[in-house]
């Protein structure tokens, strides 16, 4: 817990004991993510460095794997209107980004 108190007070929280205890379990298991990532940086056997080392199929797309046409030009009008129809709020044609700070 006092790991816990410590980073809220790094990153300015004002956390008081019950918002402690409530983010306790997923700062334990974010702690257990990063040991977990530290074992398979270290692990030079089980994770080897270099992509072509690795056993299996290759993941490596060629660039001619996709034709051209099956993608809309970005010129296309209908193009723009999708994405900004699937941007959420929109104040005319400014997509609206809320305060997080």
């Amino acid at each position: 817990m006092e790991d816990l108190q410590e980073t809220a007070g790094l990153a300015h929280l004002t956390m008081d004991d019950q918002d402690l205890a409530a983010a306790f379990p997923a700062f334990e298991q974010m702690l257990g993510f990063f040991a977990a990532m530290q074992v398979a940086d270290e692990d030079q056997e089980a994770f080897p460095s270099l992509p072509s080392q690795l056993s299996g199929p290759s993941r490596i797309v060629s660039p001619d794997h996709f034709r051209q046409d099956d993608f809309p030009s970005p010129q296309d009008p209908s193009v723009a209107a999708q994405l900004l129809d699937n941007a959420g709020d929109r104040d005319g044609r400014f997509v609206l980004v809320p305060n997080v700070l």
